[in-house]
C-alpha cells in the first residue's frame, strides 16, 4: 500500500531544513536544489508548495514570528500581578535574552539590506509587532506605572525606531553613534511617561546588536 502524502509535514520539512541551510550557508548561497537534498525530497516537491526561494524565506520568518509571538505569551502569563511597566521592562529583557527569539538573526541581517524587505519589516512593526505592546501600555496607564495620553503611537514609534533606526545595517554607524541613539531612545520614552528602558537593558540591546553586526560598526569606527 502506498505511503499517504502528508503535505503539512513536508512544508514543515522544508522551512526546518531552509533555516538551518540559510544559517549555515547564507541566504544567497543556498539554492533549492541544496534544499531538496538535505531533505530528501525532490525539487519538483518544494515548488509544489514555494514558487521561489524568496517564498521560502518568508515562510520561515513567519514561523519564526510566531514561534516568538507565543514563546512571549507565555513569559506574559507568568507574571501574574505585575504592573503594566514591570510587564514591559521583563519583556524586553527577556526577549534581548534569549537564543531562541534571536535564532534567524544572521538570516535577517543580510535580508534587511533590501529596501523591498525593509518597508515590509516596517508595516510589520506598526500593523502587526505594536498591538501587544499597546495593550502592555494600557495596563500601564490604568494600574498608574505608566503616562501617556498616546499608547497605540508610544508602541509604534518605540518599535520602529528601536528595530530600524537602531539597526545599523540600515542607517549605519560606529559603536559610539549606536550607544548615543539607544541613550537618546532612552531618553525620549522617559520624557514621554515610558521609563521602561534602564540602564542594564541598553547595554544588553547594544551588546547584541554589536555582537550581530561586527563588520558595519568596523567599518565606521
Amino acid at each position: 500500500m502506498a505511503k499517504k502524502y502528508n503535505s503539512q509535514a513536508t512544508i514543515e520539512t522544508i522551512l526546518s531544513v531552509s533555516a538551518k541551510l540559510f544559517l549555515e550557508k547564507g541566504f544567497d548561497k543556498t539554492s533549492i536544489k541544496d534544499i531538496a537534498e538535505t531533505a530528501g525530497i525532490s525539487k519538483g516537491a518544494i515548488y509544489h508548495h514555494f514558487q521561489s526561494k524568496d517564498e521560502i524565506i518568508n515562510a520561515v520568518t513567519e514561523m519564526q514570528a510566531q514561534s516568538v509571538e507565543n514563546m512571549i505569551k507565555g513569559w506574559l502569563s507568568e507574571m501574574g500581578s505585575c504592573t503594566g511597566k514591570e510587564k514591559l521592562i521583563t519583556l524586553l529583557h527577556k526577549s534581548f535574552s534569549s537564543q531562541e527569539v534571536h535564532y534567524l538573526d544572521d538570516v535577517m541581517g543580510s535580508r534587511i539590506k533590501s529596501p523591498e524587505f525593509v518597508v515590509s519589516y516596517m508595516q510589520d512593526c506598526v500593523n502587526k509587532d505594536s498591538a501587544l505592546i499597546t495593550e502592555i501600555i494600557k495596563e500601564g496607564i490604568a494600574d498608574g506605572s505608566l503616562i501617556t495620553n498616546y499608547p497605540e503611537e508610544c508602541a509604534e514609534v518605540f518599535l520602529l525606531l528601536m528595530n530600524i533606526w537602531c539597526d545599523p545595517v540600515v542607517f549605519k554607524c560606529n559603536h559610539a553613534k549606536l550607544a548615543m541613539r539607544l541613550k537618546f531612545l532612552q531618553h525620549m520614552m522617559k520624557s514621554i511617561g515610558m521609563d521602561i528602558l534602564n540602564d542594564d537593558l541598553l547595554e544588553k540591546i547594544k551588546e547584541l546588536l554589536q555582537r550581530l553586526y561586527p563588520e558595519e560598526n568596523k567599518t565606521n569606527e
